[in-house]
């Protein structure tokens, strides 16, 4: 787009230059010669109002001796609104001071080609190119001549606004991005690349080498750099980097050409992001899951989780080894598979407590294994939620063998029972003694004689 706007321009002063020249000379030829032949001044004024491009003339002082009908267009003024006015009467404010310095460096140098802005019949600004000849040496006259210019203004201002709108995107974006010139200088940097590389600010590396700012940067990178500035998009998931100071960073990084308008490459972009956090949190969380696997592996009591769905997930041998498998057999499998081996009487009420409440608590259950032996285990479950979203996750269950302690339980009741009858016969055997002792008593009583068993009749009277 830059290379047809200024193609553009250089014919426009070209064309400008020669109408310039051909009209000055035109001009000073008549003026010498102005007793001579009346009509060639005529076909200067002619050709100058003529013009497709605004025209003014103006004297040593600034005051407008001319106009042409495409200036009075281009602005919407009338020609006596301008004829024999100073041209501080379109100039803003600020500028119309330095009108006549102006004027005096244009005298100087003959012509000079400008940017203004003037003002237009409606008070507002239009901004225009002028170009501005000196005619003459003592008391010299001004040719002005005008082409607007607020349609490239207007492009120049987008490509401007675009310019900043990309320069605050990658700013602000979240992601680590490096913009770099073919030379391997900075253009564009985000606020996410200057914190993860330690730098101040961006104002200190726009325009600076990239391994001026990085010197530490190893080959490897070095020659990717090259190999993207030659064409290729290169990346990777998993990179280490050791930085002078000795510390390893790891980083995801991709490095891709970006191109100019007319298809050539520009230079290269540079995604990064340091995943060092990431890679230390992925290192315990991996010794962390090898201990718990581990914990879950080795710990005698049957452990077994399963998703929303009821397939198991995890299981270790204990609970594979309940139902003569391994855990390879398990995993994987629906739960209700192994239903069949939990007591008819409890099957349907676990199941529908399971799924209304993900949870069951201090369950006793009766299985039987493979081989028909019946064991008992009290089990626990709990549900796993979502730490965002609260949904149901998995559900992870414990069992305890408690076969021996209820065969412990049934023997202490059994003994129980049996003292429990000792005692009652024991008890009847002592009150019929007590009765005894008491007739025997009652017998010498009535005999006249002493009793012999005083302790019984003690008791019945306390």
């Amino acid at each position: 787009m830059l290379i047809p706007c200024i193609a553009e321009i250089s014919l426009y002063l070209m064309l400008v230059i020669l109408m310039v020249v051909a009209v000055g000379m035109l001009f000073m030829h008549c003026v010498r010669k102005k007793t001579e032949s009346s009509v060639d001044a005529n076909q200067v004024e002619t050709l100058l109002r003529a013009m497709p491009e605004g025209y003014i003339g103006l004297d040593g002082q600034g005051i407008i001796q001319d106009v042409n009908d495409a200036y009075l267009a281009m602005t919407g003024y009338a020609r006596s609104d301008l004829v024999g006015k100073n041209l501080k009467l379109v100039l803003r404010e600020n500028r119309s001071e330095t009108l006549f310095s102006h004027l005096k460096t244009i005298e100087l140098q003959k012509s000079v080609i400008l940017e203004t802005e003037q003002r237009i019949k409606d008070g507002s600004f239009l901004p225009f190119e002028v170009s501005v000849t000196a005619l003459g040496t003592t008391n010299p006259a001004f040719m002005c001549f005008y082409r607007t210019i607020a349609m490239r203004k207007k492009v120049e201002l987008s490509l401007q606004h675009s310019a900043d709108l990309m320069r605050y995107v990658i700013e602000h974006t979240r992601s680590s991005i490096a913009i770099h010139d073919t030379n391997l200088c900075y253009l564009y940097v985000s606020q996410k690349y200057l914190d993860e590389y330690g730098i101040q600010d961006a104002a200190s590396i726009i325009g600076r080498h990239h391994y001026e700012v990085l010197p530490d940067l190893p080959q490897k990178w070095r020659d990717v750099h090259q190999r993207a500035l030659a064409g290729e998009i290169l990346s990777a998931e998993d990179d280490q980097y050791i930085r002078a100071n000795g510390k390893v960073e790891y980083t995801r990084w991709e490095c891709r050409p970006w191109y100019t308008e007319e298809g050539t490459i520009g230079g290269i972009i540079i995604y990064t992001e340091m995943i060092t956090k990431q890679k230390q949190i992925e290192v315990e969380l991996r010794e962390a899951k090898n201990y718990v696997e581990g914990l879950l592996a080795h710990a005698n009591a049957p452990i077994v989780v399963w998703d929303p769905a009821m397939k198991i997930t995890l299981a270790n041998q204990a609970f594979a080894s309940l139902f003569g498998r391994t855990v390879a057999d398990v995993v994987g499998r629906n739960l209700a598979d192994f239903a069949k081996h939990i007591n008819a009487r409890y099957r349907s009420d676990l199941f529908k407590q399971l799924e209304e409440n993900q949870a069951i608590s201090s369950a006793e259950l009766e299985m039987e294994n493979e081989n028909g032996e019946r064991r008992t285990f009290i089990w626990n479950a709990s549900p796993i939620d979502n730490p965002d979203t609260g949904a149901l996750m998995a559900t992870i269950a414990q069992g305890q063998d408690i076969t021996q302690r209820k065969m412990i339980e049934m023997e202490n009741a059994k003994q129980l029972d049996q003292l429990k009858r000792w005692y009652a016969v024991m008890a009847h055997r002592e009150d019929r003694i007590m009765e005894l002792k008491r007739k025997v008593n009652t017998l010498l009583k009535q005999e006249g004689k002493p009793i012999r068993y005083a302790a019984v009749e003690e008791d019945r009277n306390a």
